[in-house]
C-alpha cells in the first residue's frame, strides 16, 4: 500500500466515523492531509551495566563446553553472555495536517485530534504523531494538493454584477471561472483592467443606491458617515452592523457601500439576504458542493448579509456563518450586515454573533424626522417628476410619518392618480388622494398594544402592571407605558391613570416627568434583571409596537 492509498483508507475511516455531512463541513476539501515517515535509528545495544536486561548470563563449570578458550586448561567457571534480541518497534508515521486560517487550525484541533489519532492508528497500523500547520496558499483543495501557479486569487477575478446575488441567485461553480479568466486571458493589459471596472446597471435593484443620492438627515447621519468610512477602508474597522426598523435606509447604504466596491479595480463584494446565504448553503451541503460554497463567500474582499434576523433558530447556518466572518476578518476584508434590532436583542439569535459585532461597529438608523422625511419626498418627486411645489412636498412630509418605502408610496400613488385622471397635481387633489392612504398607513395605537409592548419588553404580567406594587421591576415598566401612552395615544391623563391602575392623572404627570429626565441623564432601567439605557428600552418597545 502506498502513500496515497493510505491517505485514502484515512479518508474514509474518518467519513464512516463522523458522517459524511460532517466531514466535509468540519475537514472537507479545504484540509490538507499528507503522511510523513519518521526515520529511526536502529537501536545500538552495547554490554554495559545499563544495557544488562537485554543480557542473559549463564555460567558454567568446568569441564563444560563454554565456547571461550578451552575449558581443560581451568577448572574456573566460565560466564557466557548471550544477547536477546531486541523488541520489534512499530514503525511511526507523522500525519501533516493543513488548514486555511489559525482559527480553522484551532478548531481542528480542540475538536478532532483524538478522533485523527485514533483512525490514523487504526488504518495504518503504526505509532502516528499529528503536527498542525497553517497553509501558505490555503485553496480549495481534492484529495491532492492542486499546482498553484495555476490558481487565480480571488481579489483578482473580475467584479461582476452577476456577484451581487440578490437578483440572480445563480451559484458561481468551479466549472464557470476559467470560462470568465479565458474570455479575458488573451485582451491587451489596458482591456483586461477595464473588465474590472463596471458600471452599475439602472434595471437591476440596487443600481441606483449611492451615496450621492441618499438623503441624511439626523437620524441616519452616522450611520451614512460609518458606511462612507468603511467603503474607504477596506476592512479597518471590523465588522459592520446597521439596525433599524424596516425602510429607514440600511438596505440603501448597503448597496451604495457595493457600487463603491465594484467600482475599484481588484476588489470583489457580493451582497445577499440571509435567507438567500441560507437556502444556498442548505443546497451546498445536500449535493456536496461546500467546496465551492466556502471558496465563494470566503475568500471576497466584501460580503453583505442583509436581514440577518432571519436566521434565528437556524443553528447549522449560524455556524457556518461565523465560521465566514472569522475567515474574512482573519484576511482583512470587511463584513457588512443589516437588522431590524439591536445587538442586544440579537442574542436570542446567537450569542457568537453578538460577540463577533461587539468587535466592529454597530451603528442605529431611526425613522426618519420631518426634515428628513421632507427631504426623501422631494428626491422622490423629483424622480417620479411631480411638481416641485412647496406647499405639497411639505403637506406630504408632514403627513406620511413613517419610512422612506411609506412616501415612496405615496409619491408613486399621486403620480398614477394624475395620470389616470389626466389633471395636474394641486393641494385639493393630494389631500384628497392622500386621505385613505395616511389612514391606513399611520397605525393606531390603544392603551392595550402599550401595555402588551412594555410587558412583552420587560417580561413583567400585565396584572402586575396594574397593580399597586412600587417595586422597581414594576415601577419603572409602569412608567414607562404611561410615558408612551401620552406620546402615542389621544387618551387624556384620567384615561391613562385610571388604565393603569392609577387613581390620579398627577400619577401620569410625575411618571411623564420622571422618564424625560431618566432619558436627559441617559440613566439605566432593569429589563428582564438586566441594566438596559433607557432609551434602549423605549426603542425595543416602539419596534413590537410597529411589529404589531
Amino acid at each position: 500500500m502506498d502513500d496515497s492509498d493510505r491517505l485514502s483508507a484515512l479518508q474514509e475511516e474518518l467519513t464512516q466515523r463522523l458522517g459524511r455531512n460532517r466531514y466535509e463541513l468540519w475537514v472537507g476539501p479545504h484540509t490538507t492531509l499528507q503522511m510523513r515517515d519518521t526515520d529511526e535509528k536502529a537501536e545500538q545495544l552495547s554490554v554495559s551495566a545499563s544495557g544488562l536486561h537485554d543480557t542473559s548470563l549463564h555460567y558454567m563449570g568446568a569441564g563444560e563446553d563454554a565456547g571461550v578458550g578451552d575449558a581443560k586448561d581451568s577448572d574456573a567457571p566460565v560466564a557466557h553472555f548471550e544477547r536477546k534480541p531486541p523488541k520489534r518497534k512499530l514503525p511511526q508515521r507523522k500525519l501533516l495536517v493543513g488548514c486555511p486560517t489559525e482559527f480553522e487550525l484551532k478548531w481542528l484541533r480542540s475538536r478532532l485530534h483524538t478522533t485523527l489519532l485514533s483512525c490514523a492508528q487504526q488504518v495504518w497500523q503504526c505509532e502516528v504523531s499529528i503536527e498542525y500547520h497553517v497553509l501558505a496558499n490555503p485553496q480549495v483543495l481534492g484529495n491532492s494538493q492542486p499546482d498553484c501557479s495555476r490558481q487565480t486569487h480571488p481579489s483578482q477575478i473580475e467584479t461582476k454584477p452577476d456577484l451581487d446575488i440578490s437578483t440572480d441567485n445563480r451559484l458561481e461553480s468551479p466549472g464557470e471561472q476559467p470560462a470568465v479568466r479565458a474570455q479575458t486571458g488573451n485582451l491587451p493589459q489596458q482591456d483586461r483592467s477595464r473588465t474590472n471596472v463596471q458600471k452599475p446597471d439602472s434595471k437591476r435593484p440596487g443600481a441606483q443606491s449611492s451615496f450621492a443620492n441618499f438623503v441624511v438627515g439626523r437620524s441616519n447621519e452616522m450611520a451614512c458617515h460609518t458606511a462612507q468610512s468603511v467603503a474607504k477602508s477596506l476592512g479597518h474597522y471590523g465588522p459592520l452592523l446597521l439596525y433599524g426598523p424596516p425602510g429607514v435606509g440600511k438596505t440603501h447604504l448597503a448597496y451604495a457601500m457595493l457600487q463603491h466596491w465594484r467600482r475599484a479595480p481588484q476588489t470583489r463584494g457580493i451582497r445577499l439576504t440571509a435567507e438567500q446565504f441560507t437556502a444556498e448553503f442548505l443546497t451546498a451541503l445536500n449535493s456536496r458542493s461546500l467546496p465551492s460554497f466556502r471558496q465563494k463567500y470566503r475568500m471576497v474582499d466584501a460580503l453583505i448579509i442583509d436581514d440577518i434576523q432571519f436566521l434565528v433558530g437556524k443553528r447549522a447556518t449560524l455556524d457556518e456563518l461565523l465560521y465566514t466572518i472569522d475567515t474574512v476578518q482573519e484576511r482583512g476584508r470587511q463584513i457588512v450586515m443589516t437588522c431590524d434590532r439591536s445587538p442586544g436583542e440579537l442574542q436570542q439569535v446567537s450569542l457568537e454573533l453578538v460577540s463577533r459585532i461587539s468587535g466592529g461597529l454597530a451603528i442605529p438608523i431611526e425613522l426618519p424626522d420631518f426634515t428628513t422625511r421632507l427631504g426623501i419626498t422631494r428626491r422622490f418627486a423629483l424622480q417620479m417628476g411631480l411638481p416641485d411645489q412647496e406647499e405639497i412636498l411639505t403637506y406630504i412630509a408632514s403627513q406620511v410619518a413613517g419610512s422612506a418605502r411609506q412616501i415612496s408610496g405615496a409619491i408613486n400613488l399621486l403620480v398614477a392618480t394624475s395620470q389616470a385622471y389626466d389633471k395636474v397635481l394641486d393641494e385639493d387633489l393630494v389631500r384628497a388622494t392622500l386621505a385613505e392612504y395616511i389612514q391606513q398607513n399611520t397605525p393606531s395605537v390603544r392603551l392595550a398594544d402599550i401595555q402588551s409592548a412594555v410587558c412583552h419588553v420587560f417580561g413583567v404580567e400585565p396584572n402586575n402592571l396594574k397593580s399597586k406594587r412600587k417595586t422597581r421591576s414594576v415601577a419603572e415598566p409602569r412608567m414607562l407605558a404611561m410615558w408612551l401612552a401620552r406620546k402615542y395615544t389621544r387618551a387624556s391623563l384620567g384615561e391613562i391613570g385610571a388604565y393603569f391602575g392609577r387613581s390620579s392623572h398627577s400619577t401620569v404627570i410625575s411618571a411623564q416627568k420622571k422618564i424625560e429626565g431618566l432619558v436627559v441623564q441617559g440613566a439605566q432601567v432593569s429589563v428582564a434583571d438586566r441594566p438596559c439605557p433607557v432609551e434602549e428600552a423605549i426603542r425595543r418597545i416602539e419596534s413590537v409596537l410597529r411589529t404589531a
